[in-house]
């Protein structure tokens, strides 16, 4: 089986690229009334979408198993604290994307009748299934890594 380490790295790398494809094919093309710049360049996106991902893996590298900077107990703590979190951040964000997939299409009948535009383009309303799937997925390992 593999380290907590490899599984950690592996659920750390899926959330990031879950995460940059979701926006870079989905979300930026989200029209919202108000908002001419894109969302995602604030520092608490970039740090949420990019560094919280990795932190886990920090806690481990830095732990007694690789260099030693504080004992098993801080490590266990830290990690699966960082563990809950992102199991129930990206478990959050998938099942919004999925509601908000639901809605678009019960809603699509009622916009063509008034005339008014979606949110989501045809071409980024393609990819929300399969970037939603792998947050999905990253959510799973989240949760067998909290769990296990």
């Amino acid at each position: 089986m593999p380290s907590a380490l490899a599984l950690t790295i592996l659920a750390s790398s899926l959330t990031t690229v879950a995460d940059w494809a979701g926006w870079h094919y989905v979300w930026r093309h989200e029209k919202i009334a108000d908002e001419p710049t894109p969302r995602k360049h604030s520092p608490s996106s970039i740090f949420i979408s990019y560094y919280l991902p990795f932190m886990p893996t920090l806690a481990i590298i830095l732990g007694p198993s690789l260099l030693g900077l504080y004992n098993r107990g801080f490590e266990m703590v830290a990690t699966t604290v960082l563990y809950a979190v992102l199991a129930i951040i990206t478990a959050g964000v998938s099942a919004s994307g999925l509601t908000v997939r639901r809605r678009h299409l019960e809603e699509k009948n009622s916009r063509e009748l008034i005339g008014k535009e979606d949110s989501l383009p045809d071409f980024a309303f393609e990819h929300l299934i399969w970037t939603i799937s792998l947050l999905a997925l990253s959510s799973l390992c989240w949760f067998y890594l909290l769990l296990a």
